[in-house]
This record gives structure tokens, sequence and C-alpha cells, in this order.
């Protein structure tokens, strides 16, 4: 007979009673078992009737380790979204390895959190994809938070399997972040190698880490990507246009545009000080007549949106000074 496939374990987060329990020997392993503490968190841990959710659990047990901990109250005020600076803010206490793992996981899910709101993506999901699933009181949010990484990224595999361990086998999932996966999982199903809309993906990514004053060796490689893989789109859409069109030659050829396509990236607004990079630029080097070739067959294969994403991305690129020839 055919092997049954493998159960796949469900995600549940703990209990709050669960959580009670890890914080309190949490506290005793740091020599913290007086009956001033034991009272202090009896008052942060009393429950009324209603039963909180994930996302408040999380909060309250966040909010016992500030109660107890200076560096857990330091690293959250780092964590200031109005305040922000370009640098990741530094996190030792993912290093302090005596707290067990209930606490460092919980804590780098903060963390993880935080960067992807900075849209951090590379540095959220480096942090996150170590963060063991067991250990955190919100799983839910963990896994979201990697979807969201994964999706911005382009990973399109990982983040299709991230979507479906959420949405099909985690309990106490919100709303909101089953509607978002929902939608990320439609997006990345459609999404298609090497087509103008990854492209276009690709430059809003520019755009976002040149927001962040990223400009190294991995910023520069995918710009080349990107120039390399429009090469390629253009290059076919001349071999479709030339490649014969049968009686009269246009037969090929439409009067109308293609249908717009929903174009989805980076929120990041990528308006960046050139002063501040160094030169590396090396968008908007074709010769004008064939940049205006170009943007016209793009418009015409489709839709003309793309061709403003690429002339826009091409503006901003623009105004950095251009790259000295290598030897």
């Amino acid at each position: 007979p055919p092997a049954k496939p493998a159960a796949v374990e469900l995600v549940s987060p703990p209990t709050p009673e669960v959580v009670r329990g890890k914080m309190t020997a949490w506290l005793a392993a740091r020599g913290k078992a007086d009956e001033a503490t034991a009272n202090r968190l009896a008052q942060l841990w009393a429950f009324g009737e209603q039963v909180p959710t994930p996302e408040e659990l999380f909060q309250r047990t966040l909010a016992t380790f500030q109660e107890f901990d200076p560096e857990v109250r330091t690293l959250v005020s780092q964590c200031d979204l109005t305040s922000a600076s370009l640098a990741v803010p530094p996190a030792p206490l993912l290093e302090r390895t005596a707290d067990g793992a209930f606490f460092t996981a919980n804590i780098a899910l903060y963390f993880g959190h935080y960067l992807v709101q900075r849209q951090m993506y590379d540095e959220a999901l480096a942090l996150l994809e170590t963060i063991p699933l067991a250990e955190v009181v919100d799983p839910a949010t963990l896994l979201f938070c990697k979807a969201v990484c994964q999706h911005h990224l382009l990973q399109k595999e990982a983040g299709l399997a991230t979507i479906d361990q959420l949405l099909k086998n985690t309990t106490g999932v919100p709303l909101r972040y089953a509607t978002l996966a929902g939608l990320m999982q439609y997006d990345l199903q459609s999404l298609q190698d090497k087509s103008l809309d990854e492209v276009a993906r690709r430059m809003f990514d520019v755009e976002r880490r040149l927001s962040l004053a990223r400009t190294g060796e991995k910023v520069q490689k995918r710009e080349e990507e990107i120039i390399t893989q429009l090469d390629e789109i253009i290059k076919k859409i001349e071999e479709q246009q030339g490649g014969g069109g049968g009686s009269g030659g246009n037969s090929n050829k439409s009067s109308a545009p293609a249908q717009d396509s929903v174009v989805k990236g980076s929120t990041a607004p990528g308006n960046v000080d050139p002063k501040k990079f160094k030169n590396t630029g090396e968008w908007g080097d074709l010769p004008p007549k064939e940049r205006s070739k170009a943007k016209e067959d793009i418009a015409r294969k489709f839709g003309a949106h793309y061709a403003e994403a690429v002339e826009k991305f091409n503006l901003k690129q623009a105004g950095r000074p251009a790259r000295k020839a290598k030897p």
C-alpha cells in the first residue's frame, strides 16, 4: 500500500498560564524569587474574564521583560520608529544565552518585527529564520513577518511555504494577517521569472536599499542584474516584432496596448540625498534614441505604466554621479 503522507504539525500559541510559568522560571533563574517580585509579577499577569490574544500575550511578555531587565528597556528605547537612524540598532541581548531560549526567542521576535517596520528585510529575515516557533508567545506574528520579508525579497518558493504554514497550520491568526497573507500568496503565485513585472519589483527593491543608504556591492550587483534583464526583455520584444508577421507583416501587432497589470513593491520612497553616496550609478546610460525606443517597445508590449516605472527609476538614478569607467 502507498505510504501515508506525514501529518503536518499544527502551530498553536501557548496558553497564558504556560507563558506565566515560563516567566516565573526566567525570574527565578535570575535570582529573583522574593515576595516583592512575585507580587509584581502577579499584578502584571492578572487575567480578567477575557483570555488575552497571542498578540496581547506577547505585549505583556515584553512588558515583563522591561520591568525586570534594564537592558531590555534600553533596546526598546533604541527601537523608536519616530527617531530611527539608517543604521541597524545594536542588540547585544540576542547574544545572551544564559537567559534561556524563551527569553532570546521573544526578544528576537520583537527586534525582527521592528526591522520589518524599518523595511530592513534582509536583516529581519536572517534573524527571524533563527527563531524556534515553539518558544515564541505569538507564532502567527513570526510567520507573518517572515512572509512579508520573503515577499518583498521575491523569494517565491520560501514565501509561499511560509504563507501556507501560516494560513493552514497555525491557530490564533488575526484576521488582518490572514487577509494580507492571502494577497501576498496570490501575488507570489502570479509572479513570473524574468518578466517585466519582476524587473519592476527589483527596481523598487533597489530604491528601498538606496533609501537606507545601502550602496555596496550587493546593491550594485542587483543594479547590473536589472540592466541585464531589461536588455533581455527588450531583445525578446524586438525578435517578436521582427520575426515575421504573415500577410501584411502586421498580424502580430495590436492597435491597443496590453491591459495593465498591478505592480507591487516596497513602499520606500527612494528619495535619497546624492551627496551621501559614492559614484556607483549606471542608470540612464543608454543613448536617448535607444532609451526612447526601449520605452516605446515596453509600453506597447506591457502597458504604459511599466514604461513610466522604468523612466521614474532612471530619473531618480540620473541624479547620482555616474560611475567612473573601469580600467
